[in-house]
């Protein structure tokens, strides 16, 4: 299953760039038998740019040696498949993680708070178990951007259809395999999205919004009514009212910061916003989610 990583991903769409001989590339010679998924974020400085922790990830650090994950996600939503192998990425965790992962129960939620450290005796390593993913952010607040989640959503649905994983069971995110750790964001309903992704069959939800036209709209700012501007708080998951008032006005300014590149905030779609948000309809699966969540 493990080979078929490279050309499951590519069939689904995603944008991967595999690494010449990731099939054997790992971090150790021990065995690797996963059975799951455990999310991760990188770390690193929002203004750093679109990837910068992929060198890291690809060759450790001085305490710790590389790989470091299988996958790393960028901010633009490209993939690196670095290693087929076992990767320092999940460390000791709660032995009963894996418990219950492996009898399809799904971990409760913990929202924001993280569990209680394990008590001694409990613990188990879990780089032999997990197919590790390192999503490109800062870990303090930053927003995923929409290409970021959306391939990271396929990506694990697509891994979950190959390998016959539970998305409610078989997706872990650190903080919920160790007390150690923060990562990553739980304000985002990871399992649900990627269980929505896998049910589709075609990685997508139902379109909530009217197809915006793809050129040559007018610049809507604060102020405007129209059908025009329904169709933008459609995609915006905002109430549709067609009026261009103070929520609009916001959420405009929020997707403009959430764009890679990032535009200019001043909360008129003019037609680069226009354009992204064009680009957003196309991505159905994030649109039943909240603009304020997500």
């Amino acid at each position: 299953m493990i080979n078929q990583w490279a050309h499951a991903l590519k069939s689904a769409g995603l944008n991967v760039e595999a690494l010449d001989g990731w099939q054997t590339r790992a971090a150790s010679s021990y065995s690797y038998d996963p059975v799951g998924i455990m999310l991760h974020h990188t770390g690193s400085n929002r203004n750093s740019g679109n990837a910068p922790a992929r060198q890291l990830i690809i060759d450790g650090r001085r305490d710790l040696s590389g790989p470091l994950s299988q996958f790393h996600v960028a901010r633009d939503g490209v993939i690196l498949l670095v290693a087929g192998g076992r990767c320092h990425h999940a460390g000791r965790g709660m032995a009963n993680r894996i418990e219950q992962l492996l009898a399809d129960v799904e971990p409760p939620d913990y929202g924001q708070g993280l569990y209680d450290a394990p008590k001694p005796g409990a613990y188990r390593a879990g780089n032999k178990h997990f197919v590790g993913f390192e999503l490109e952010a800062d870990g303090l607040g930053e927003r995923y951007s929409d290409e970021l989640l959306e391939a990271t959503i396929k990506a694990c649905a697509t891994l979950c259809l190959l390998h016959g994983w539970n998305p409610l069971t078989r997706v872990l995110m650190h903080r919920e395999w160790t007390s150690r750790k923060i990562d990553p964001d739980l304000r985002i309903p990871w399992r649900r999205l990627i269980a929505d992704a896998v049910h589709s069959g075609h990685f997508e939800t139902p379109a909530q919004a009217e197809p915006l036209p793809p050129s040559k709209p007018r610049t809507l700012k604060k102020g405007d009514i129209g059908p025009d501007v329904a169709a933008i708080q459609k995609v915006l998951g905002i109430t549709a009212d067609g009026h261009f008032g103070p929520q609009t006005f916001a959420a405009v300014k929020r997707f403009q910061g959430k764009c890679r590149p990032r535009l200019t905030q001043d909360g008129i779609c003019g037609p680069l916003t226009h354009g992204k948000l064009v680009e957003k309809q196309k991505r159905p699966i994030l649109e039943r989610w909240p603009t304020d969540v997500l």
